[in-house]
């Protein structure tokens, strides 16, 4: 909603720089009206960039970050993207109640980690365990078991195997849980503060 709203601005200023351009050329310097028209549209589209990197600069600037920062960020959060939609088609191969409630939770979980670094791209950091290592884990696991537990297999070995797997998917699945609160740290913490404060208030409004 944010993006579609700068958008709005910036193409609000282009026009707006355009026709100001257009009505200087045309009627104060008495340029032709082609001629005007075809330097007031390259105003405008030299103005709405300009707009769009002021923009961008100013975001990153509040997110401290850099230019090349936000880049890896963007590269990673891509991959997790990919690497959630793999995820999420385990579930048309899973075959037991259990094993489709597993993997949901880890669906929900990724993807609501995903959506608060993408909001705010400075929160990665907080979240590289996730990024680098629970959410790959988390998939591998979960395509290897969906498609072994899908064959015909009794051997023993194979089964013990996959009780294993789902063992590991329950732990993953904490993993996530963990990273979660770590990448909203910031937010519980200032929730705590708030809490305190109120706590502290309430408290000397009763002993009044």
């Amino acid at each position: 909603m944010k993006s579609i709203f700068l958008f709005f601005i910036r193409s609000f200023i282009a026009v707006c720089s355009m026709s100001v351009l257009w009505f200087a050329l045309f009627l104060g310097f008495d340029q032709a009206f082609i001629q005007s028209s075809l330097y007031a549209v390259a105003g405008g589209i030299i103005v709405y960039y300009i707009t769009k990197w002021l923009q961008k600069r100013n975001w990153l600037k509040q997110n401290g970050l850099t230019a090349s920062e936000y880049k890896y960020v963007q590269e990673n959060l891509k991959e997790a993207r990919q690497k959630i939609a793999r995820l999420q088609r385990t579930l048309f191969r899973a075959r037991s109640l259990g094993t489709i409630q597993q993997l949901v939770e880890a669906i929900r979980l990724s993807k609501r980690i995903y959506h608060v670094v993408e909001k705010e791209p400075k929160r990665f950091y907080q979240g590289e365990s996730f990024f680098f290592y629970h959410l790959d884990s988390c998939v591998e696991l979960a395509e290897k078991y969906t498609f072994l537990s899908a064959q015909p297999i009794r051997d023993q070995n194979v089964k013990s195997s996959l009780e294993e797997t789902k063992q590991m998917l329950d732990q993953i699945c904490e993993s996530l849980e963990k990273d979660l609160i770590t990448v909203l740290s910031n937010d519980i913490e200032h929730l705590q503060f708030e809490l305190n404060v109120a706590k502290k208030q309430t408290t000397k409004w009763k002993d009044r």
